[in-house]
Order: structure tokens, then sequence, then C-alpha cells
């Protein structure tokens, strides 16, 4: 408020601003006294919040862990923590003396799924002539499928601790046998975590790598109880100095202690500046249509716990209560319900708020 206005100016704004609770009262000459100007309000379908805190997590459909198929030594680790990798890679070495073991078990199925067949078919000609019962050959037959279903066992057993298909066929001949087995990853990705060391010896289901795809990623951002219910899937998210754009995933329905409501978006990571548990701001944009208005950080004042602008009418200014969004240096995203065509005073707020407060 300027030191040299006349007390008379403030005697009467406070006068006129008490005789209508509505309005301050303001004639043009106060006014220019008073040096409050204004301006048009901008429709903004900008940014709900800006600067909210989020952390980077992974999606769990993203994340795979590789583990040891079989108690064994690691004898070669070829990646590290960080290091890109591409599916089917070959991340570490394990030499177990199982994996012996599993490939003379199918030899063994191989050679029995062959004698029972052979069987199978002797038994069926001699059936047909008349020389057998039926019983015996329908224990034939029950030999014959449980040897086949030892032999797929045995077979499908060595493909899940990811021995190659040449290797089986060679273990199921016989002909070789190895005593290691290569650990791929199973996607493209980055190594988030290495527990394999060169000679460490490891037990069945021992986790060896943790591989997650890092793009999309997900943001777990904390948005104050308050905002929340103006928050719906769907609704454009960014993070400001990345290229970092996607949506809302959802929205949490409880409020931790603090009064925030966890809500979750997914985001494109193309350019890779986002990190994995990297604390980032991040920015909800606004639904187009719904009453959110910019205005100068000067325009707001804050009474009795409540936010107001003042609202240009003929005679002066009518004090109006909005809902603060986002702040910024420069300017605010409030909620209220303006027509669109109105003008706020801009300049001079302090001097309205005294006159409306009567003070």
């Amino acid at each position: 408020m300027p030191r040299n206005l006349p007390f008379f100016i403030l005697f009467m704004l406070a006068t006129q601003a008490w005789g209508n609770d509505n309005l301050v009262a303001l004639s043009a000459s106060q006014r220019a006294a008073l040096r409050i100007a204004t301006a048009p309000l901008v429709a903004d379908a900008g940014a709900v919040s800006v600067g909210l805190p989020a952390r980077v997590t992974v999606p769990p459909t993203q994340e795979r862990l590789v583990m040891a198929p079989l108690a064994g030594i690691v004898s070669e680790v070829r990646v590290a923590a960080g290091d890109l990798v591409k599916a089917g890679q070959t991340l570490a070495v394990l030499r177990g003396e199982g994996l012996i073991g599993a490939q003379r078990d199918i030899a063994q199925a191989a050679v029995q799924y062959r004698l029972a067949e052979e069987s199978a078919r002797r038994d069926e000609a001699l059936f047909k002539e008349g020389i057998i019962p039926e019983s015996r050959l329908q224990n034939a037959r029950a030999g014959l499928a449980q040897a086949r279903a030892v032999f797929n066992e045995r077979r499908a057993w060595l493909r899940l601790i990811g021995l190659g298909g040449n290797a089986i066929v060679a273990a199921e001949r016989g002909e070789r046998m190895t005593d290691s087995i290569g650990l791929a990853s199973p996607i493209a990705g980055v190594v988030l975590e290495q527990q394999a060391m060169v000679g460490a010896r490891v037990d069945t289901a021992g986790m060896l790598f943790k591989v997650a795809r890092l793009d999309p990623l997900w943001l777990e951002i904390q948005a104050p109880a308050e905002m929340a219910a103006r928050i719906k899937p769907g609704q454009k998210v960014g993070v400001p100095g990345t290229q970092a754009v996607g949506s809302i995933l959802s929205v949490g329905r409880g409020v931790s202690e603090a009064q925030t409501v966890p809500v979750r978006a997914r985001v494109s990571n193309r350019d890779g500046l986002l990190r994995l548990n990297q604390s980032v701001s991040a920015r909800i944009e606004g639904v187009a249509g719904d009453k959110q208005w910019r205005v100068p950080v000067s325009a707001v004042v804050r009474q009795d716990g409540q936010n107001w602008v003042f609202v240009e009418r003929a005679g002066g200014f009518e004090p109006k209560p909005v809902k603060v969004l986002a702040k910024t240096a420069q300017s605010v995203a409030i909620d209220a319900a303006f027509v669109g065509d109105e003008k706020i005073a801009i300049e001079g707020v302090a001097t309205l708020k005294a006159a409306w407060q009567g003070e």
C-alpha cells in the first residue's frame, strides 16, 4: 500500500466495503490512487500440479529373476549390474554334478522308451496272430505309456534348466555329456542386480541376477489428499527435464499419515533419463473443460484458511473464494466457478484485502 495514500481514501473504502459484504466499492479515482490493475482470466487445461514428488519403479511384468536351476559352482560371470543385455544372452556359466546326473537319467529313459516301443510293436503283431492274449498286449501298451512319460519328463527337465536342444539330443543318445550350463537372460533389458560371483557355490533356485526392461516405467506419485479427487485414470503425466510422458493408471483409495494419496502412472523412458528408485517431480495434466484457471501469484490472497481473488464488478471488486490446485513462482492454477470473461485484480490486491476486512 503506498505510504502517501490519503487516510480518508482508506476510511471510505473500509466504510463502503462493510456496507456490502460481497463488494469492495471503489470509484475510478480511488482505483487510480490505489494503483489497482486487473487482468483477464486465463483458462487452464494444463497442470493439475507441478512438482509432485514421485519415485520411479519398474512394472512387475517387466522384471525377471535368473535363478540357479540346480546346485553347483559359478564358473564364469559375463555381465555386471547396469549392463544392457539381449534376450537369450548368456549371463553366467554354472557347473554342477546334478547336470551330469540329469543327462544320465535321460539316456537311460531313452533306452527304456525304445525297448518299450519294440516290445509293444512285437506284442501287437503276436496278438493279431492270436499267439498272445489281450491282457499281455495291454501290459505292453501300459509299459510303453509309462516309459514315454518318464522320457518326456527327463527331457522337459533338461529344457527347464537351460540345456540346448543339440545337447539334449546328444544326451539322449549317450554320446556326449556336459557339466556346465549357460544361464541366459529371459528378456532384453538391464541387469539390475548381480549376485553371481565366480567360484561361489549356489543352491537350487538361488537368485543370481535380476533383469528388467526399463521402458516404460511407473511413477509412484504422492498427491495431496485435497488434490487426489481431481486426478483421474488417463490424465497425462510428464517429468520436467526429460522426454518421459504417459498417463495415470490408478489413484489410491487410502490416505497416508502425511495426508497424501498414492497415484500410479506409466511413462515412457525412451531417452533413458529415468532410473529405478529415482526421486523425480511429476506434472499431472488437467482435463480440458474443467473449471481451471491460471492467474498471477499476486492475484491470490489468503483469509480465514481460504484462498481468494478479487473479481472486477461494476462499482468495485467482489472477493471470490478459489481452490489452489498448483503453484509456480509466477502463477497459480485455481479452481472456481467463473464464467470466463471476468477480470481479476493483480496489483493492489493487499489494499483491496485490507478494505474488505475493514483494516
